[in-house]
């Protein structure tokens, strides 16, 4: 696990400087820098709106179904969104934008809860 996340930690950052690199080449050091502020901007607006709106959706089922435990997942998935977002470089504002969108955060969290819960399952009856 420690070998996947030192990986992770190296890989990310390298394919964020070939990717300004690159978009540098094509467009010039004003304009990737340009776009790359805006898109962290852009990404701080973005995660405020839709953590309000996980918020109400959040509050308005607790009021009528009791706590929605299902949202939970849900939420985490939008705080990595927000983190990638204001960080600056293409790959991770890609990611960040993608998870910003309720239909495929929902679906990436369900994912997430049945491999969570397949793991948990797999440990619990060795």
């Amino acid at each position: 696990m420690l070998k996947r996340l030192l990986a992770l930690f190296l890989v990310v950052p390298l394919v964020e400087l070939f990717l300004l690199f690159l978009i540098a080449h094509y467009l010039g050091w004003g304009w990737t820098i340009g776009i790359t502020l805006v898109s962290s901007l852009l990404g701080a607006y973005l995660a405020k709106i839709s953590g309000k709106q996980w918020w109400e959706t959040v509050k308005r089922e607790w009021a009528s179904e009791g706590f929605p435990v299902h949202r939970l997942g849900e939420g985490a998935l939008l705080l990595i969104s927000m983190a990638f977002m204001i960080t600056p470089g293409p790959l991770t504002g890609i990611i960040g934008l993608l998870f910003m969108i309720p239909k495929i955060r929902l679906g990436a969290a369900r994912l997430i809860a049945r491999w969570v819960s397949n793991r948990f399952i797999e440990r619990l009856w060795r």
